[in-house]
């Protein structure tokens, strides 16, 4: 899936995240805040599903947040 500009690891972020392959920083960072809102462990106390929910979406938006920082370092335009 996708173009070939992203990563596997890219890809997998993209899916934990709930996202198109081809969603621009705007839209991954929508659904990061959203996902973090639904499973911060201080919205669920004592919910280790939601805590550990929680750790995927930090790490998947941490690798893409990486990859755009990348992108936009290269000069190149995501989307």
């Amino acid at each position: 899936p996708g173009d070939g500009s992203r990563s596997r690891d890219e890809m997998r972020a993209l899916d934990a995240l709930g996202v198109d392959s081809d969603a621009d920083f705007a839209a991954i960072k929508a659904a990061h805040r959203r996902l973090v809102k639904d499973t911060h462990p201080d919205a669920n106390p004592g919910d280790a599903e939601a805590a550990k929910r929680f750790k995927q979406v930090q790490a998947a938006y941490d690798v893409l947040k990486k990859a755009e920082e990348r992108r936009l370092a290269l000069g190149e335009t995501s989307g």
